[in-house]
This record gives C-alpha cells, structure tokens and sequence, in this order.
C-alpha cells in the first residue's frame, strides 16, 4: 500500500499533470469508487480547473476552481495514470478525467480499495476520514500529548501507529522501519513506551520519511511511482521485508516475522526486545538437548508452560486422532490409540511421510498452544516446541531460546534415554531446521557441561524476562 512518502511523490508527479488543467468529461466506471451521489460528483467537476494538489497523510487533496476539493485515498492498489485521449484507457480504469489538452487522467484500481470523495474548501479538514488523522512527525516537537493519549492503551505500539489517529504517515514499511531504529518490539504495549521512547520514534519517523520522500518513495511490489522516478527507498530499507537476512545493527542476528494484527511484520529478536505483558517465550532444540529441564526450570518460578510433547502424548490417545493416522499410514493400532513403537518402526522405512504426519499433528498442537497462550494469566508463558521452525509456530512467541548442545552429548544423551529408539531419534535430529533458524532465536544456550551451570544459565534468562515483564 503506498504510504505517505509514496503518496507524496504521487502529488509531486501529478501537479504538473493537472495544475491549470480544465476538466471536460468525467467517465465513472465503478459507481462504488465514488464516496456519495455519482451523478453530483460529475456535474460539480465537469468544467472546472484543476489549482493544484495538496496532501494530508496518505490523502490527495485536488483543489478545483469552484471553490471544491476532491479527496482521494489510493489504498491498496489505486494508481494515477496520464495518457493521451487516442490511447486505451488503463486496464483497471474506474474514474476518467478528460482534460483540455487533449490528455485525460486514469485513476486506476485493480482491487477496488480506494475512494474519491467530494468536499469543499471551507469543511474538508472537518471530513471524518481527514480530522480524525493524527498530526504528522514532522509538525511534533513535543510527545507530552502522546503520552497522555496511549496511558491506558495496551494494543501493541505497531498497531497504535498504523491506527493513523496518534500520529498519521506511517503505514506497515515505514512502522517497522521506524520501530526498528528506535530499538522497539512491535508488540511492546503503547502504554509502555517511555517519553524518550516516544522522542526517538518521532525522530526517527521524520528522518526515514525525509529519505523515503527524496528517494520518490519505494517501489514495493505493485506500486511504482511513474514519470521516470524509481521509487528506490526499497534499496535503503533495513528491515522491512528482510525475514532471515542478518540483522545489520548487531551482526549477530537474523530478522524474524510475525504478524501483528494480521500485518507482516519484521524486527531483530536482538536489538528490538518486548517490554510489558504477557511475555511469550518458546523452547526449542534437537532430541535431547536439554528442553525439558529448561521447561521445569521455568516452572519452578511459578511460571506457565506447557510441552508440545505432552500434547502430542494426549493427542495420541484420542480415538479420532488414532484413526486418522491408522488411514493415512495404512496401519492398524490397538485399543483406538497411536502406538508410537508401530509409528516410529513406520517411519524408519519411511522417512519422507514424516511430513504427513506432521500435517496431521501440528494444526492440533497448534490449537492448544493458542488455547494456553490466549488464556493462561500468568505474566510469562513458556512452551516447549521441539519443531518450533518445521510447525511455523515461531510466529507465536515473543522470544525464543534454543537449546544448543554438541553431537557427541546429544549421542550419549539419546543413548542413555532409550538404546532401542537411539536410532529412529538421530534420524529425527537430521530432519531439525533449528541449525537454519538458530541465529532468530533471542537466547542460544549451550548445554554442554553439568547440570547445575546449564540451570543457571536459564536461572539468568528468568531473571531477565522477569524483568522485562513488569
């Protein structure tokens, strides 16, 4: 979606398009384009000039000689194209405006998204969609009235800025562009960001806009600003878009992707850490690496958590959940439960089915992670997520901490578990994705030497969450 330096550069190109410009005949495609009366629409503008062309956030504002002004909003999709009378219209041509010089305007919208309105000089800043906008970074020098507006709001500070009410112009690129150098979690509530939080925000909000707008905005995907300008921010873009790549602050990190209120959204596990409850952590490791004393660790300081492997073991006593995999395996169990020895004796001749079972079981571990997350009251939560990357549950957590330890320990520790499965786990352990996913993780912790120092080292990371959590 074009944002406020793309929207920018839309009314840069388009002043010396329809500036002086009379307006002889409007064609209206798509009735539903036009906010109001379309007939009213046509014959207020049909015949007047074009002034000029303002912008208020992400809104074009055409100023016309009647004393009358045309908002548009593009959304997702909406485009502005100038082309001769002889030429075709755009493909997905919804408001025609022909003009005096033989050129007419296409305002094109493939999804259909985006609207023009008619208002006035006197009353548009009083259009609801227009006064309702937040003021722009630039016009704020002191966030004393932010502060006051956000004391009692708890939505996470990405969705607070997208809200456009707050502070207008940044939309889902430059939030997390901003967000990310101002070292601020997406999901960090609003009403836990300090002054000098709020400060940097704004600061880094005007710099990266100033930038974008130089650079004519950046060309994502549909969006290209036309009349020979690049759009070529994108080349200057330090997180957005950049799930897995290093982090270029801490080279020591790679970015993660979460959806915040069902916007992508990227940040460093590392740089960017969530302040505020609810704090939600994952463990995760290879086959006997250590989880699940981390996990009681965690749990004898009171805190939630839950196994996906405990999850599994319920799920496997389940009738519905025996007979699914019994007919997706072509096996037979006794009792109406999965026995796991015939499973696991299964999968070591065929190893490559070891994803059709993970399609069967991981929507139903999924759906009881998000049951335990959405209602535990406890201020962390920790779950213990073996195949944390494979599930694509990663999504789900604010931190994550893996569990790393050497194959000769793993080895033994395997070994000294169960001699007769030592087997079907290693070839488990070779299927792991956690050695390409390990550098998102927010904690590494190596558990190769006694018991005691290993429950130290998470001992410290409670202590640190603990903290972070308040």
């Amino acid at each position: 979606m074009p944002e406020l330096p793309e929207v920018e550069t839309v009314k840069n190109v388009l002043i010396p398009i329809v500036k002086d410009r009379k307006i002889l005949k409007i064609d209206v495609s798509r009735s539903s384009t036009i906010e109001g009366d379309v007939k009213e629409f046509i014959s207020n503008l049909q015949g007047q000039t074009f002034l000029n062309v303002t912008r208020i956030g992400k809104y074009l504002i055409f100023h016309l000689s009647n004393a009358l002004v045309m908002l548009s909003h593009l959304r997702m999709e909406g485009k502005y194209y100038e082309l001769e009378e002889s030429d075709s219209n755009s493909k997905y041509a919804r408001v025609v405006f022909h003009l005096d010089n033989g050129h007419k305007l296409c305002y094109d919208d493939s999804r259909c998204f985006g609207i023009l309105k008619l208002s006035n000089e006197q009353d548009y800043l009083k259009e609801e969609m227009i006064a309702k906008l937040g003021p722009e970074p630039f016009v704020i020098n002191n966030v004393k009235s932010i502060l006051k507006k956000v004391k009692n709001i708890k939505k996470p500070i990405k969705t607070t800025l997208l809200d456009q009410t707050l502070m207008t112009g940044l939309g889902n690129i430059y939030v997390d562009e901003t967000l990310f150098a101002s070292k601020i979690h997406p999901l960090t509530p609003a009403n836990k960001i300090t002054e000098k939080q709020w400060l940097s925000i704004v600061d880094n909000a005007k710099k990266i806009l100033s930038l974008a707008i130089e650079s004519g905005g950046s060309t994502i995907k549909s969006y290209h600003p036309g009349k020979d300008i690049d759009g070529n921010f994108q080349t200057r873009l330090k997180v957005y878009g950049k799930s897995g790549e290093m982090c270029p602050e801490c080279k020591t990190h790679q970015f993660r992707f979460i959806k915040v209120g069902g916007r992508g959204t990227t940040f460093c596990p590392h740089c960017q850490r969530k302040v505020g409850v609810p704090l939600n952590v994952a463990i995760t490791g290879k086959i006997a690496s250590g989880k699940s004393t981390a996990t009681e660790a965690f749990k004898s300081h009171d805190i939630a958590t839950l196994s996906s492997d405990e999850i599994v073991k319920e799920l496997y006593l389940k009738e519905e959940v025996s007979n699914k995999i019994e007919k997706a395996f072509n096996l037979r169990f006794k009792d109406k439960q999965v026995d796991k020895d015939v499973l696991r004796n299964y999968l070591l001749t065929h190893p490559k089915d070891k994803r059709k079972l993970e399609r069967i079981v991981h929507p139903l571990v999924e759906k009881e992670i998000k049951n335990f997350l959405s209602s535990s009251k406890s201020p962390i939560r920790v779950v213990e997520v073996p195949l944390l990357f494979e599930s694509n549950l990663d999504r789900y957590f604010d931190d994550i901490i893996v569990i790393d330890v050497s194959i000769d320990k793993q080895d033994e520790l395997i070994s000294n578990r169960d001699k007769a499965k030592a087997l079907y786990l290693k070839e488990i352990n070779k299927t792991n994705k956690i050695d390409e996913n390990i550098l998102k993780a927010t904690y590494v912790i190596k558990n190769d030497g006694t018991k005691t120092a290993f429950i130290n080292k998470i001992n410290k990371i409670i202590t640190e969450l603990e903290s972070l959590a308040k």
